[in-house]
């Protein structure tokens, strides 16, 4: 199965190295913003999901740096210059745009997906390996009793079996774990979630 539901970007590749074996793309382009130049650089593994960096640099300075570790269209970290991670956002979403608008852009889908359910809700278990070296699941719980869908979101940061923090959601964290090791007992049961060491990883 494939993840769904966000917007993965991946800029073009320029060069790579074999068409089989392990392999890194890398991409970019340049784009204003505010009557200032900036760079989206891709680096994408065809083994692991990749991410992007913004940078702005001041003749041979760098003044800028901010990444998207699952090219989702999102800033998660601003790791040189002084500005808000919702700024470095707004300048990398116009800069997307802009890539979207000149043919730059691809989307990427991934098959670490794992999707239950039970009487009361519908479950999906994503596992991220991150060319950054990060490994964790984030898992969502859907109510089936509402009718909007309001997914509450949780997360796995070490992907150990242990939900570290709740980015959307009313309900106690113990709540989302007792639900996690039970969609987890189940993956491992189905064959659809392996543990490697300490690891719970959705197979692909």
């Amino acid at each position: 199965m494939k993840r769904v539901g966000s917007l993965v970007v991946a800029i073009l590749a320029l060069w790579g190295c074999g068409p089989k074996g392990p392999r890194v793309e890398v991409g970019g382009f340049f784009f204003n913003y505010d009557g200032l130049e900036y760079r989206i650089e891709s680096i994408t593994p065809n083994y692991s999901e990749g991410y992007n960096i913004l940078t702005r640099r001041e003749g041979d300075r760098l003044v800028l740096k901010a990444i998207d570790k699952e090219q989702d269209g999102r800033v998660d970290e601003v790791v040189t210059g002084n500005i808000s991670i919702e700024a470095a956002q707004a300048i990398y979403r116009e800069g997307i745009l802009e890539g979207e608008r000149r043919g730059y852009i691809k989307t990427r889908t991934f098959a670490r997906e794992y999707r239950t359910s039970d009487g009361l809700n519908d479950y999906i278990l994503a596992t991220y390996v991150l060319a950054t070296g990060e490994v964790y699941n984030r898992f969502s719980v859907i109510k089936k009793s509402l009718v909007k869908v309001p997914w509450d979101v949780v997360i796995d940061q070490n992907a150990d079996g242990t939900i570290d923090k709740i980015e959307t959601g009313g309900e106690f964290l113990s709540y989302y774990q007792n639900l996690y090791a039970k969609v987890l007992e189940k993956g491992l049961k189905e064959k659809r979630i392996m543990k490697s060491g300490k690891r719970f990883l959705v197979v692909m």
